[in-house]
């Protein structure tokens, strides 16, 4: 994706998340309030990604348990459980599976798709669907199945203020948008950083990880830059295997920390042991209210890298002309 396309998708992120929201707050059929024990959310893909994303925030602001299993329902589900299926497309397989088991142990559920075969199952069960746009993009699909999670496990009493939440993310994806536009620099310059090494991508807490994630997803698929994910090291013991793979790499290795409001205390010195180890470090700070909004903010930075570092290649090309 050009950083043109992605700055126009961005443009209309906010009402996709807005409208994402009005869509989840008029499902009916949802359990009582108090009648749920445990979450469970099941996705694969960006389904998975969402998932992790909630587990997050509730892990900040839940009152029972909430669970990301990726796309395998557990088999301690009871009529207590609240199993929310999550796939876009509505024909995830994994997802799709997962949905027959949890029907079959006699959870309750609700489903977040855009039609497809979990879409024709729940309609036949009798389940609660909010329905997605399936034609949004990366970004935007991330945020519009996060969304309608979050706003449906508020009205069953599990989560709390994501109404605020929800508008200080939108808020911020508009702000973020405006400084992708008016001053590309930092992020051009980050994404030279990493053309043409491996880049080593670093998030701490919930927030910090799933950002980290989405970086490396899209700065391989994207950017064509080589990219792995790695925790920050602990120790000069640690230290010293990030030096021995900087050593290991010809062209370096490019360390990029992910940093946020809700990271856990003490990185300042992980981070300088790791400045020492790598070929050059960067910290990239989020922005925005919240921990949905910092992470969509980190996300959509991550995006932009990659759209550059996708151009750069392109236009140094022996290719191109």
């Amino acid at each position: 994706m050009a950083t043109e396309d992605l700055l126009e998708a961005l443009r209309h992120l906010p009402g996709q998340v807005r409208d994402a929201a009005v869509a989840a707050a008029d499902v009916e059929g949802l359990p009582a309030a108090g009648d749920v024990s445990e979450v469970v959310i099941v996705g694969a893909g960006g389904g998975g990604v969402a998932g992790d994303v909630v587990e997050s925030v509730a892990h900040l602001q839940g009152s029972v348990p909430v669970l990301a299993t990726g796309g395998i329902s557990p088999a301690w589900l009871s009529e207590s459980s609240l199993v929310v299926a999550v796939s876009q497309s509505g024909d995830d397989q994994p997802t799709v599976a997962a949905a027959r088991v949890a029907q079959a142990s006699g959870a309750r559920m609700v489903a977040v798709t855009s039609g497809g075969e979990l879409m024709e199952l729940c309609t036949g069960w009798g389940v609660p669907v909010t329905r997605v746009d399936p034609f949004a993009g990366p970004a935007a699909g991330l945020g519009v199945v996060i969304v309608p999670v979050l706003v449906l496990l508020e009205r069953v009493g599990v989560l709390s203020g994501m109404n605020r939440l929800i508008s200080d993310s939108a808020e911020q994806i508009e702000v973020r948008r405006r400084l992708l536009d008016d001053d590309p620099g930092p992020v051009q310059a980050l994404a030279d950083g990493v053309a043409g090494r491996m880049a080593a991508v670093c998030g701490a807490g919930g927030v910090g990880k799933h950002a980290a994630r989405r970086w490396v997803n899209r700065l391989n698929r994207v950017g064509d830059v080589a990219s792995m994910r790695r925790n920050l090291p602990a120790d000069e013991a640690e230290a010293a295997t990030w030096a021995t793979l900087a050593r290991g790499i010809p062209a370096g290795v490019v360390a990029v920390v992910l940093r946020h409001d809700f990271e856990p205390p003490g990185l300042a010195g992980r981070v300088d042991l790791l400045g020492s180890a790598v070929t050059a470090l960067h910290e990239v700070r989020a922005q925005g209210e919240g921990a949905l909004a910092q992470l969509l903010d980190l996300v959509l930075v991550g995006d932009a890298v990659a759209a550059l570092a996708a151009q750069r290649g392109t236009a140094t090309s022996p290719d191109s002309s």
